[in-house]
């Protein structure tokens, strides 16, 4: 029961009290994935329908093994983005191996992006599920708020950055890749925009967000004074209207605008992941391993506290585990809990992890029945719904602010994470990031603060009435006595005494 602890908690469930909660949070934390699994997709290297089986299929398998009752996991914009890189690094080592000896290559010829991404979930779920086994749970803590804060902000110049193309309707864009291809892909960008813009995609563009900037940043805090609690889905909207109206001009013929084209109804066919390009997976799936499992349990502690629960670090491990590898045997792309989605879950009052089968019930019909109404989507407006969802992230940087007076090692691992994730590439950031953080420890550790208060003690008789030397010092050294920094401690004890002597 402790391994799956659904057999725990369901059996007590109250029905008077958290039912409500749980069918309102789980349908509205279920139409939020709808646009985000959709827009997400294209960042995996995958068609939009991906979006929406990634949504589905591992949330409910966390839901079975999960501790947290509000995280929401599914697509994740920076783990997408990670996700869609490794797929690329795989597909040139397949054409590479292929070129050399075409009869002897262990990878199919006919690999395809979502099988990659299919085998990169997978191996995912091995190295979480592995971490929990060996007790690693315990290196979540290494991941600091302020490495978090930095990576995740400079990848989201990655993404945004990835929009780009699609909000000004430009297709045929070559592909840059490794180090400092950020600064290329927006040359090339700058160029075509110059020449090619669809006019009518950029439209669309201008519209769709100043339709989600408004209604999140000025329409929704009056619907809140008015006593509506539930946020609106301003995405699902935006994409419903401009899917209508994209059908209705047939912007695709007339005007030349890149739309979501054919979704397939009915449920993925379970498959096996390709064991050939496992061993790649695995080295790929570092990166996402630390960002998910740093991202995950961080949240999944702050909520547990502020709404009175408890939850196993190493369970979460077991859960994100076993919800990629099992996931991994659907038509999935890696996924992360998504900041946004689980505060949705939260505000929308959501009590258990049962409002999961909710969300995974609406997104079932929309796959079985519904999804073909979304085919004539522009994907201008998936760009949109990324763009206006990543100012939330972008509005970490206001975090320099309090670091700059709190902790000036914090701003340095912030800028440091930062500064490598968007001027070299998101998997070498977040080595940079980590190997900077755990540099920074061995700093602290080895020249911690120190600092002596000297003072009189009132009603001290063993001075001299005109005595000027203090009668109290008090040292304070801001560190663990290890034999890195004994000599520094034993110098510092000597500067203070001589100047409480002197």
């Amino acid at each position: 029961c402790s391994f799956v602890p659904i057999l725990q908690w369901l059996p007590a469930y109250n029905i008077r009290e958290c039912l409500p909660g749980d069918l309102i949070g789980g349908i509205t934390t279920g139409i939020v994935h709808v646009p985000t699994g959709l827009a997400y997709a294209a960042l995996a290297g995958v068609d939009p329908i991906y979006g929406l089986y990634s949504s589905c299929f591992p949330a409910f398998f966390y839901m079975l093994f999960g501790t947290s009752r509000h995280n929401s996991l599914g697509s994740f914009a920076v783990v997408s983005l990670m996700a869609g890189i490794a797929n690329d690094n795989i597909m040139r080592i397949r054409d590479a191996s292929i070129s050399l000896d075409p009869t002897n290559s262990t990878i199919p010829a006919d690999l395809t992006p979502i099988q990659v991404a299919t085998t990169l979930t997978f191996a995912i779920g091995i190295v979480q599920f592995s971490a929990g086994l060996l007790r690693l749970d315990f290196l979540a803590s290494y991941f600091s708020d302020s490495l978090v804060s930095g990576f995740t902000t400079g990848s989201a110049v990655h993404v945004a950055i990835a929009q780009v193309d699609d909000l000004f309707g430009l297709t045929g864009l070559p592909k840059a890749s490794g180090p400092g291809y950020l600064f290329r892909r927006s040359w090339d960008i700058t160029l075509a925009v110059i020449d090619r813009t669809n006019s009518v995609a950029l439209l669309t563009s201008v519209v769709a967000i100043g339709i989600l900037h408004c209604g999140r940043e000025y329409l929704s805090p009056i619907i809140k004074r008015k006593g509506l609690k539930l946020p609106v889905p301003y995405d699902l909207f935006v994409m419903l209207g401009s899917t209508a109206i994209s059908y209705a001009f047939d912007f695709e013929h007339t005007y030349n605008v890149p739309i979501v084209g054919h979704i397939p109804t009915g449920p993925p066919a379970p498959a096996l992941p390709v064991i050939a390009i496992l061993p790649d997976c695995l080295i790929q799936s570092l990166g996402m391993v630390a960002v998910s499992v740093a991202t995950h349990i961080s949240l999944a502690k702050m909520y547990s506290k502020k709404l009175g629960y408890t939850i196993d670090a190493r369970q979460e491990l077991y859960a994100l585990g076993a919800s990629s590898m099992l996931g991994g045997l659907f038509s999935v792309y890696p996924i992360a809990n998504g900041f946004g989605r689980t505060a949705v879950n939260v505000a929308s009052g959501t009590k258990t992890q049962l409002s999961t089968m909710f969300s995974c019930t609406l997104l079932l019909v929309i796959i079985l029945w519904l999804g073909p109404l979304l085919e004539a989507l522009p994907r201008c407006i998936l760009a949109c719904v990324i763009i206006v969802a990543l100012q939330s992230m972008f509005k970490r940087g206001e975090e320099l602010k309090t670091l700059w007076r709190v902790s000036r090692i914090d701003l340095a691992v912030w800028i440091v994470s930062f500064t490598a994730t968007v001027v070299i590439d998101v998997m070498e950031g977040m080595t940079i990031s980590i190997a900077f953080a755990l540099l920074t420890v061995v700093f602290r550790s080895q020249w911690p603060k120190w600092e002596n208060v000297l003072g009189p003690m009132s009603g001290d008789s063993t001075l001299p009435e005109d005595s000027s030397r203090p009668s109290v010092c008090v040292f304070r050294f801001d560190g663990p006595l290890i034999f890195t920094n004994t000599e520094r401690f034993v110098n510092k004890v000597k500067t203070t005494i001589d100047e409480w002597e002197g």
